[in-house]
């Protein structure tokens, strides 16, 4: 049950930021009081999606209670679309019980860890793509917060595919470092702002804009970096942040 709280946490953090143009720690708290509602009730993930309408519109109240929005029923309407389409990724992931066997939940971590070169290839050997709910999030992205939608890239032969498979293995832990390392770089300039609330949302508009180009490009590893350190700004735990790319940095 609680490994997928904060895959929804996140997930639905990005789709909130994007409706309301609120890049900063604000979009995070209407997602987390409703959360946290629920897993102090022990609610498993069965029993939200069971009552996703009824958080989305708790989500939505929130919101319009903190001055996010206006409108509580578009809002209300979006995040039921934010839920339906974060429960397709996580099901693909971390799927509901009994399904969840040791053996996924062992596949679905070692996807994740960040010293595995390529997570889909791990994840498509055992059978689980998650790429279509990647790109049909992206979309939905773009299309609540009022940008073209792009069509989907085209495939690439398979002989090309393999080949850039092979580039993409032998550069990914240094790609990885490299991002860590610029991301500090950012948490440095926060600090030296004193972590204000204009140097935080510009940050944070950044590192959104990047989750955006991940999510087009289907890189989970970074996806997943880039998503904790904005999940962690949005909650204002800057130390966190600091240390968990400061783990990537030297491990990677």
């Amino acid at each position: 049950m609680v490994a997928h709280y904060p895959l929804l946490h996140t997930i639905l953090t990005i789709a909130m930021a994007y409706h309301t143009g609120t890049h900063n720690p604000e979009a995070a708290k209407p997602i987390e009081k409703v959360l946290n509602a629920s897993y102090t009730l022990k609610e498993d993930y069965s029993t939200i999606k069971k009552k996703y309408t009824q958080l989305a519109r708790a989500i939505a109240h929130h919101a319009r209670e903190q001055g996010l929005i206006t409108d509580e029923e578009k809002t209300a309407k979006v995040m039921e679309q934010a839920f339906e389409k974060t429960f397709k990724i996580v099901d693909k992931l971390l799927p509901e019980l009994p399904k969840l066997t040791e053996e996924r939940a062992k596949i679905a971590e070692k996807a994740l860890e960040y010293s595995t070169d390529d997570p889909f290839v791990v994840l498509r050997n055992a059978g689980i793509d998650i790429e279509p709910e990647l790109e049909e999030f992206r979309q939905f992205l773009a299309e609540i917060s009022g940008k073209k939608v792009e069509p989907g890239k085209p495939k690439y032969p398979a002989t090309k595919k393999a080949v850039e498979e092979e580039l993409r293995k032998a550069g990914a832990s240094e790609n990885i470092k490299l991002e860590a390392q610029k991301l500090l770089g950012i948490l440095s300039g926060l600090k030296f702002a004193d972590y204000s609330e204009k140097a935080v949302e510009k940050a944070l508009k950044e590192l959104d804009a990047q989750i955006e180009k991940l999510l087009e490009g289907r890189n989970l590893k970074l996806l997943g970096v880039y998503s904790t350190v904005a999940l962690l700004l949005r909650k204002g735990e800057f130390e966190k942040a600091e240390e968990f790319l400061k783990k990537l940095s030297a491990d990677s």
